[in-house]
């Protein structure tokens, strides 16, 4: 009896929810219409993995006109120095360099690319005075390999620290003496070279370069086939997160114009330690450069004595670049001429205060004071001299970095 009502019980169990599903009518019909979707969802997934991925689409290059890649494209830049002046001597002297007046001091148009993979172009063109138009730097840079680039064309020279900034980066609105009084304008030439970064656990980068020898202070020999000659070695450590430290060396040789093939040697040695917290990066840094230059040049013979005649000068300079809030520097400068001479006849020495305002990287108000001392003054009727300078320094378009 107990298994019948077992039994009993199970067909109750299972007729009972069939009948109240039949009573309802919608039921099947829905069990339906779920089958069927089920059905139609399983149809289009297999339609779907029987067609052939889609490809990627690769995004088209930005490309110009042309259809090069804008990569390739010149980045152009101009600068301005406008300059105002004032100068206690040579007033009256409407040849000077430097007078009292308003002037145009220098525009600077540069435009630089990557030519392809390896090779990188720069064209530099100055206006000085805004008078007429000279080629200043005209590069093209080849790096076959991380440590080793090579160099043609017509540039300045990596001789020294001051000789490779152009005038828009000067740390003084001016030049260095000793720079001014050994290479006139600078050390620009004609020519090609190697640099190569050593191995070395400090960063230490050595140049050499073969010159066409036409600056007309240190070489600028009679005869084509005299060249100019340049070794030169950065050495750049880092003394702590704050703290870097440049030590320099140049040697230049080749034949200058005084008489057949008398030879020039110039030598120079700078440092560099620079300051720059790197919580207050912005705000604060401090920079002291120290600059040594000299030229030791055969000058003919002296006809009377047939000894060689020599024409040697040499000079310094240290400087001390401090920036005290965001926008704003103070700076002073020593400068002297008048080493390895003969005589001092021709010594000169220059105390220089600055102040600057620069609102950005793209713009600067500077403001100079020059103390000058001559040393044949009274030779010249002269007074120690005074000069102010006032400059405004604008870049407009791409600007690439400055050097350390």
């Amino acid at each position: 009896m107990k298994f019948a009502g077992y039994i009993l019980s199970l067909i109750l169990f299972l007729v009972l929810p069939a009948y109240s599903l039949a009573e309802d009518g919608s039921s099947p019909k829905s069990l339906n219409e779920l089958e069927r979707r089920i059905k139609v969802l399983e149809e289009k997934n297999a339609a779907q993995k029987s067609e052939p991925a889609p490809s990627p689409v690769t995004p088209a290059l930005p490309s110009s006109a042309t259809g090069i890649s804008r990569v390739f494209n010149p980045a152009f830049s101009v600068n301005g120095l406008f300059l105002g002046t004032y100068r206690s001597e040579k007033n009256k002297d409407q040849s000077a360099e430097v007078k009292t007046g308003l002037n145009v001091q220098e525009l600077e148009l540069q435009a630089t690319a990557y030519i392809d993979t390896y090779l990188r172009g720069d064209i530099v063109l100055s206006l000085p005075t805004a008078e007429s138009i000279e080629i200043e730097e005209a590069i093209v840079d080849f790096v076959p390999m991380r440590n080793l680039s090579a160099r043609a064309g017509k540039f300045l020279t990596p001789f020294g620290k001051h000789n490779q900034l152009h005038t828009h980066q000067f740390p003084f609105i001016d030049a260095p003496l000793v720079s001014a009084e050994l290479f006139g304008e600078g050390l620009n030439e004609k020519g090609a070279g190697l640099n190569w970064i050593a191995p070395a656990p400090w960063y230490s980068e050595i140049n050499l370069q073969l010159l066409e020898g036409e600056n007309a202070n240190a070489l600028n020999s009679r005869f084509n086939d005299d060249f100019g000659y340049l070794l030169h070695n950065k050495n750049l450590w880092d003394v702590n997160e704050d703290t870097t430290m440049e030590l320099g060396g140049s040697y230049l040789y080749g034949k200058n114009n005084a008489e057949t093939h008398n030879v020039t040697h110039a030598a120079g040695g700078n440092l560099t330690v620079k300051w720059k917290p790197v919580r207050r990066s912005i705000y604060n840094t401090l920079i002291w450069q120290t600059e040594y230059l000299a030229a030791f040049k055969e000058n003919g013979v002296d006809p009377d004595t047939n000894v060689k005649l020599y024409d040697d000068k040499g000079g310094v300079y240290t400087s001390l670049q401090y920036q005290f809030a965001r926008r704003w520097w103070v700076q002073g400068r020593y400068d002297y001429f008048g080493l390895h001479t003969a005589d001092d006849a021709n010594d000169k020495q220059r105390w220089s205060a600055l102040l600057a305002f620069a609102p950005s990287e793209f713009s600067a108000v500077r403001l100079q004071y020059n103390h000058l001392d001559y040393a044949n003054r009274a030779t010249l009727g002269l007074t120690d001299e005074h000069q102010v300078l006032l400059q405004l320094n604008f870049t407009m378009g791409s600007h690439p970095a400055h050097k350390y």
